[in-house]
């Protein structure tokens, strides 16, 4: 029998896409009782891991080689409706105030079924900005509040696939 590459296609494993609208994002300590979803977002970007390229010489190597340097991760954006709590904004003026006041939590994707599908880890989190709405006489638009988290570290987690 002579295989194609169709029949090549056809025999890889299928991994299903997930839309990006479904996500909750956790916080440690942002209520009492330990992680607690921080409120329904609008949206969610920066989760970004990098290195730093460092360039090193050999000997009189015309070119230089290429290594990775240490991790550098991205500052985290969250913007969701203006809500009655204002727990993001009292994290942000805690650190205004210079108080350390790190925190760890979870970017969680859902499929429609709302089951978790992927999950983003930061650690070592603090609010560099807070973004207040704007806000307009005729507007009818939601007003938006902004947080920006400097993170220590990112990590995507992986998932134990389950029979489903």
């Amino acid at each position: 029998m002579i295989r194609t590459r169709t029949d090549d296609i056809q025999s890889r494993p299928s991994f299903p896409l997930t839309p990006n609208c479904n996500f909750v994002v956790e916080i440690d300590g942002l209520e009492e009782a330990g992680p607690a979803v921080a409120g329904g977002f609008r949206d969610v970007s920066g989760l970004a891991s990098r290195s730093e390229i460092l360039e090193y010489r050999v000997g009189n190597q015309s070119a230089p080689m290429k290594i990775p340097g240490r991790p550098v991760y991205g500052n985290i954006l969250l913007s969701r409706g203006v809500t009655s709590s204002a727990a993001l904004y009292l994290w942000r003026k805690r650190v205004e105030e210079g108080e350390e006041d790190l925190r760890s939590g979870s970017i969680v994707l859902l499929d429609a079924a709302m089951r978790e599908k992927a999950r983003w880890n930061f650690y070592g989190a603090w609010p560099c900005r807070y973004e207040g709405p704007e806000l307009e006489s005729s507007g009818v638009e939601l007003s938006v509040e902004t947080l920006e988290l400097v993170v220590e570290k990112l990590e995507r987690i992986q998932l134990e696939e389950v029979d489903q």
